[in-house]
């Protein structure tokens, strides 16, 4: 079920709040005592204030949440929702939006390890490909310091309804088909989910569930929550122009039925 209005504010913003709110009632009454005394024990005092105020916003963030998908964006055609789970600190993250693409372009860009430098990737190659509807292949992702580069080893389920057409894939983490690499962090928990429906008008509706229970290696969930809604859409708008490219728009898959596009209408809507 989607309702308008956006989540609760994440567990940074919560700590900043009752920081100021306690700070303002308590300093009438300690700041003299504060001063008086030696500098070690406005150290503790202000650390043991600051430990409360994250745990307790911690927690009333985890434990907040409705489980119904909630309106963050809606721009330039693309629509952003988010998900807040009781007992979770993630959010979970749907993005849908339109393309002008032919199913076979898709499939090339959600499947081949050669497409991950365009997506903003790397060093991706298949593990299992022998079944092209269970496919095992691995791909990292830069990440700026201090944190390490997110390693991906994931079984990528894919389906397309005889009728419709529609395609759907189901990315779900597999930690243990690769030997531990200690130089990245390696993501155990992940289940992403796209959807591409041929529309009758012409064109592609996607939705994309991104849903990486805790992507870990000691990233704050608050700062998460925060830029990755924000990011994704930026990375939708480069879609189109990716798919534009030689190898994807000339891409032949025989194992879908495929929707013709007109190639005048994709590059029409290229450069729009």
């Amino acid at each position: 079920m989607e309702k308008a209005g956006k989540n609760k504010p994440n567990g940074f913003l919560v700590a900043i709040r009752l920081l100021c709110l306690v700070a303002a009632v308590a300093m009438p009454f300690v700041w003299g005592r504060f001063m008086e005394g030696p500098t070690w024990y406005l150290i503790v005092a202000e650390v043991f204030l600051v430990t409360v105020i994250l745990s307790v916003s911690h927690v009333l963030w985890k434990h907040s949440g409705t489980g119904e998908w909630k309106l963050h964006s809606s721009k330039k055609g693309i629509t952003v929702h988010t998900l807040k789970v009781p007992g979770e600190t993630w959010l979970k993250i749907k993005v849908t939006g339109k393309l002008w693409a032919r199913l076979a372009s898709i499939l090339t860009l959600m499947r081949n390890p050669d497409a991950a430098e365009d997506v903003g990737m790397f060093d991706s190659y298949y593990l299992d490909g022998s079944d092209p509807r269970l496919v095992y292949y691995t791909f990292k992702q830069k990440l700026f310091p201090p944190f390490k580069h997110r390693e991906f080893v994931v079984k990528s389920e894919f389906s397309q309804d005889p009728d419709t057409r529609e395609m759907r894939f189901n990315f779900v983490a597999a930690p243990d088909k690769l030997p531990l690499n200690k130089k990245v962090f390696r993501i155990t928990k992940m289940h992403n989910r796209w959807r591409y429906t041929p529309l009758e008008s012409g064109g592609v509706e996607y939705e994309f569930i991104y849903d990486a229970v805790d992507p870990g290696g000691n990233f704050p969930y608050a700062l998460a929550n925060w830029l990755i809604p924000a990011m994704l859409p930026m990375a939708f708008t480069k879609m189109p122009k990716i798919l534009y490219k030689e190898k994807y728009l000339n891409a032949s898959v025989d194992y879908i039925q495929e929707v013709d596009l007109p190639e005048e209408a994709i590059a029409q809507r290229v450069e729009a």
